[in-house]
């Protein structure tokens, strides 16, 4: 059940997060003309930047943040470690882990 979960979520994460980022690169072209007509104070090159800065990316990092969060909770459901010095590898001693496909290293173990 939490391996059904966990890939619904990072499903909606993956297009959440692809449409978040086109939503972000969207804007290239409409800057590029406001910077083309400019215009001076009030105008329209400068509406136009404003609009985009006040309106527009508001919505684009809030759509960002939510597909973050998803995939947070998607991780912690599939029982992933990512904010944790266990998924690097490393004991609660300090000491980093050897890989399973990793033969130890004779001279990284007399650092250690």
């Amino acid at each position: 059940m939490r391996q059904k979960i966990e890939k619904v979520l990072q499903k909606i994460y993956g297009i959440t997060l692809t449409i978040s980022f086109f939503a972000g690169l969207l804007p290239l072209i409409p800057f590029i003309v406001a910077l083309v007509i400019g215009g001076g104070a009030e105008g329209t090159g400068e509406t136009i930047a404003n609009w985009l800065y006040k309106e527009y990316y508001p919505w684009v990092i809030a759509l960002a943040s939510i597909a973050i969060l998803i995939g947070l909770v998607a991780m912690y459901v599939g029982g992933k470690e990512a904010f944790s010095t266990k998924s690097f590898g490393i004991d609660k001693n300090g000491k980093v882990k050897a890989k399973a496909d990793e033969k130890p290293d004779e001279k990284n173990e007399d650092k250690n």
